[in-house]
């Protein structure tokens, strides 16, 4: 075994239903010890697949090393272990290979809301947060992760009311993924997050549970 992930729930693997036919099968599961050096293939900054994803996530390092990806990777080994539930995810190929991530996360206080009401919620709420390989992308693999992880999971087994999604205003595409998603836009939040030394917007959408989904 690479990690010890056998008695964790929710590992997967979660097959993807994608809506735009492929022959190729694209699945969710745990991350795992060999998935480091693949991770660090995809992140490196010599890798021009990953450019946009390091100015449109909110805290991946860069320039991205190794250690980073050992970093990442152990800490979710100790975070499943420790709550015998996965909650963050390698998207996968056919092949097994590692060509993206998605994961839900606390948002604690990660983002400057002046309101308190706004605060409040953030603090107490769950975000999702996901990337892929540029050569992936345009065949609905990410909405489809986002809604198998807020409505298998999130909802059903975390039992959550809502998630949330925060995109920096000028990622279209990620606005997009969580539209298709189901995520609706709140508002925006004006010099929410800092960013490479710079304070950017960011929109802030909300997925809430059906009314009838299992609670």
């Amino acid at each position: 075994m690479n990690s010890p992930t056998l008695n964790i729930k929710s590992k997967g693997p979660f097959e993807l239903n994608l809506p735009k036919k492929t022959t190729e099968k694209f699945h969710l599961s745990a991350l795992i010890l060999t998935d480091i050096p693949q991770i660090f293939s995809l992140l490196r900054p010599t890798n021009i697949n990953s450019i946009d994803i390091h100015k449109n996530t909110a805290s991946l390092p860069y320039p991205y090393t190794l250690s980073d990806a050992e970093r990442f990777v152990n800490k979710c080994i100790v975070e499943y272990t420790k709550t015998l539930r996965c909650n963050m995810w390698a998207i996968r190929n056919s092949n097994e290979e590692f060509i993206g991530y998605v994961g839900l996360y606390q948002t604690n206080e990660k983002y400057v809301i002046e309101d308190d009401q706004d605060k409040k919620f953030f603090n107490d709420s769950y975000g999702i947060g996901y990337y892929i390989s540029l050569e992936y992308r345009g065949l609905g693999i990410v909405s489809s992760a986002v809604n198998l992880v807020c409505n298998e999971i999130a909802f059903k087994e975390l039992h959550l009311n809502y998630v949330v999604g925060i995109t920096f205003v000028d990622n279209e595409r990620s606005h997009n993924v969580l539209e298709r998603s189901g995520f609706k836009l709140v508002k925006l939040l004006k010099n929410a997050f800092k960013k490479s030394g710079e304070m950017r917007d960011v929109y802030w959408f909300i997925k809430e549970r059906e009314v009838g989904q299992i609670q």
